[in-house]
């Protein structure tokens, strides 16, 4: 190539060359506002030589709504956990609304599809989400951080302090439900982004930095061109392509409310809150407050010596000065008898936008809603790099705009906004009442998964319950079986409309159960399969015997224990028994009372009622299978019921051994605790349950009868999921009583709310809920109006639909 080829290349690649190199020298400035200097992958931050710091996540809680005593409590704990940490400290509450990635709103996939028969259900119902979606703030995430610095010598010496103070916090925060746990270095990392280029993508992994050797964590998350005077303005900066402001709580109204933070964190808008918390030693808190009585004492003497110069006596002095007094005497009492502690305390709000417009009216509308909350939060003019820096995740804060308050004043400011529920992976239940936000439930995290929903007729379980059972089969596949005991016969189309089956228990359906049966549980040895069978008769006799709450005589007891025994040891390797084997048993037996068993167990063995004196010839391996019990007289039901029950409890351990959950509906539950061993029964089914992937859920009209009995409140309240729906006023009152319900929670189950509506009680959450699906495909299959089944054709044709 000729010299002058080279110099007219080179003349072309220089201004590129040069954009380059300021581009880099650009990004190199802004690694100095990344906040800190090390991040560890265990999420241990080096923020300064000397300093370091840890960040736990902590979940929202039912607070604006619960009882005067819970929400005591809750704060009485939050204060004592800011009075934990010690004034070599330095702690940040971080609030967090972080938008969904544009591209999924509206364009979500809930199910994903995979088997063609519920093709068109998986559209529709990703369709009704996506709409829901955009009704309410569920384009926002919001998020809750607590962030503690401690210093040491290096972070070897660093890392088991701050896991105590980890620890400490994760238990004080578990002591009001909060489920708190450490965030890793990636996650700390991808907060950090979202914050310092809050229209950027994060996209990093640890072994970025093992492909470039030179490369730190912060050219990851640091932006790439920041302008502190965008357009000539000293509020606001840019951030990439991100408008952004930050501002400061500069002062609180005469009474600090506690949902002063959740009125703006409610703002469908994406920002941060951010509270800085620096603990002062009691002595220097106390010698602080004291000087500044002191000085007001000399204030005092030298107005009143003024005053007595020109010949005036004064009797009190300026109202300002007796006021300043009151709150330093008051202030010094909490921090010597009440166990307040006294902090330095910034707070500030941290929010952005595309566009200049669009930034000014958010900052518009927070400044609006905290006015609302009688807090006074100004823009930071000239500011916004420090401000900017304390937001980050690290517990510094770069701007003195601090002033004093103590534990309880600070934890006066809950964190705790309108509760949502939204974890991946799991169940639509309906809407927050409150936000419009879409609440989806994981039931599989909860400790037990077990649960209840009741409701007046009509109010919406039955549909309710129904849309969990097709959802399960939907999001879960094969991993999962979803069975309904379906004593009103309305299941079968839901059952079928999912690839599974229903089955039919009736004098002329020609499907049969046998009581006896065990094929499903032939791996287990033969004693625990006895045991198990006993205690199935045992409820199975108690539900034959005459009305009244009497239970089982012992000696009864035994004779039924002996015989079902013996009934297998004649059958032995040649089948299985039948009840007719039993029948001859009893009346085999030389005690009285035997033959008194036998009677009652006659009309099962002989007659139009012995449909369950044959061989089992159904399965119960279909994904979705539906046990129609609607043609049994009442006396017949619950015996239908437990037998049911017995064959999914040998169902059950098949689904464990292959690493398949088992999805258990229980209709008319209430039907169950009529007899103290029915009762019995099935408490050890529900207990046994949860150790064998078993997921069950009880629909009842009368919780009263439940909660009248010492185990059904029990199985209630060791359960963590429950659906209330409209109640009964007696039953509503009952609820108020056990679960403490505050007279807002009791307004969420009154007569006044419509049928889908209710009070949803996930472990440690309560969040009032509408569940309204739009007519179409998933409507006609899940309504039980009788008006609407008439005009769709009756059941058989909605199946077929």
């Amino acid at each position: 190539m000729s010299l002058l080829k080279k110099r007219k290349k080179g003349a072309a690649e220089a201004p590129e060359r040069k954009n380059e190199k300021k581009e880099r020298k650009r990004q190199k400035g802004t690694l100095e506002l990344c906040g800190y200097e090390l991040m560890l992958k265990n999420g241990v931050a080096q923020v300064a030589p000397g300093l370091f710091s840890q960040t736990v996540q902590f979940g929202d809680i039912t607070y604006q709504c619960a009882k005067k005593d819970i929400r005591e409590n809750i704060y009485s704990t939050m204060s004592a956990l800011y009075n934990y940490f010690n004034p070599d400290t330095s702690v940040q509450v971080t609030i967090t609304n972080e938008p969904v990635p544009p591209e999924e709103i509206g364009n979500r996939t809930f199910f994903p599809k995979s088997d063609p028969c519920l093709d068109p259900y998986v559209e529709e119902y990703n369709r009704i989400l996506n709409d829901k979606m955009r009704e309410g703030v569920s384009n926002l995430k919001r998020h809750r951080y607590l962030t503690f610095t401690t210093e040491a010598e290096d972070i070897d010496s660093a890392i088991p302090k701050l896991a105590r103070m980890r620890n400490d916090c994760v238990q004080a925060l578990a002591r009001i439900k909060s489920k708190a746990e450490p965030i890793d270095g990636l996650e700390k990392l991808r907060v950090t982004r979202g914050l310092l280029s809050p229209l950027g993508a994060f996209e990093f992994d640890w072994d970025n930095l093992s492909q470039c050797p030179t490369a730190r964590t912060a050219d990851f998350v640091a932006p790439m061109s920041v302008d502190f005077r965008p357009n000539g303005r000293s509020d606001a900066f840019k951030a990439d392509d991100a408008w952004c402001c930050v501002m400061a709580i500069r002062s609180f109204g005469s009474v600090l409310l506690d949902d002063c933070l959740s009125n703006i964190v409610d703002l469908p808008m994406p920002l941060s809150i951010s509270l800085h918390l620096k603990p002062i030693s009691q002595d220097k808190a106390i010698d602080m407050v004291q000087g500044k009585i002191d000085w007001m004492d000399m204030e005092e003497r030298g107005q009143k010596s003024r005053a007595a110069s020109k010949g005036i006596i004064l009797t009190q002095t300026s109202t300002a000065l007796r006021y300043s007094r009151a709150d330093a005497e008051e202030l010094l009492d909490f921090l010597r008898n009440k166990n307040e502690r006294l902090f330095e305390y910034a707070g500030y709000v941290f929010t952005y936008a595309s566009t200049e417009t669009e930034l000014d009216e958010r900052v518009d509308r927070i400044i609006s809603a905290a006015k609302g909350s009688a807090l006074t939060i100004e823009k930071l003019y000239y500011r916004q790099e420090e401000g900017w820096g304390s937001v980050l995740p690290f517990a510094t804060n770069k701007c003195d705009v601090t002033r004093l308050l103590t534990s309880g004043q600070i934890a006066m400011q809950m964190p705790f906004a309108s509760l949502e529920i939204n974890q991946p992976g799991g169940i639509y239940l309906g809407q927050s009442k409150i936000t419009n936000t879409l609440t989806i439930l994981d039931r599989l995290s909860l400790p037990s998964p077990m649960g209840f929903d009741f409701g007046t007729p009509g109010t919406g379980k039955s549909n309710a319950q129904k849309s969990v059972w097709l959802q399960v089969r939907m999001l879960y596949g094969d991993s999962a079986q979803g069975i309904w005991i379906d004593p009103t016969g309305e299941g079968r189309p839901v059952a079928e409309a999912g690839g599974g089956v229903s089955i039919r228990l009736a004098a002329d359906s020609g499907q049969f159960m046998n009581p006896f049966d065990t094929k499903d549980v032939a791996t287990l040895s033969d004693p625990l399969q006895i045991a198990f069978k006993v205690d199935a008769f045992l409820a199975l006799s108690a539900s034959m015997m005459a009305e009244g709450n009497q239970g089982l005589t012992q000696a009864e007891r035994s004779i039924i224990a002996r015989c079902v025994e013996e009934a297998y040891r004649r059958s032995g390797a040649a089948g299985t028994p039948v009840l007719e084997d039993f029948y001859k048993l009893l009346l085999e037996q030389p005690e009285p009372v035997a033959r008194e068993i036998a009677l009652r167990y006659e009309r099962h063995v002989k007659g139009s009622f012995s449909f369950f004196n044959r061989m089992s010839n159904v399965h119960l391996d279909a994904p979705m299978v539906n046990i129609d019990l609607h043609d049994l007289n009442s006396d017949m039901k619950v015996f239908g019921m437990l037998t049911a029950l017995e064959q999914v409890r040998n169902r059950m351990y098949q689904n464990f051994a292959e690493e398949r959950t088992t999805w258990l509906f229980i209709d008319e539950v209430q039907s169950l605790f009529k007899h103290p061993a029915v009762i019995a029964y099935f408490e050890s089914f529900w207990a046994e349950g949860r150790k064998f992937g078993l997921v069950a859920t009880g629909l009842s009209q009368n919780a009263s009868f439940m909660l009248g009995s010492d185990i059904g409140s029990t199985m209630i309240l060791n359960s963590d999921y429950l659906m209330l729906h409209k109640q009964s006023t007696v039953d509503r009152d009952l609820w108020a009583e056990t679960l403490n319900l505050s007279d807002e929670e009791i307004g969420y189950i009154d007569d006044g709310i419509k049928p889908g509506d209710g009070l949803l009680v996930a472990g440690g959450a309560r969040l009032p809920i509408t569940n309204e699906l739009p007519k179409g495909r998933i409507y006609d299959l899940l309504t039980t109006k009788p008006s609407e089944v008439a005009a769709l054709g009756g059941a058989g044709m909605r199946s077929a639909r």
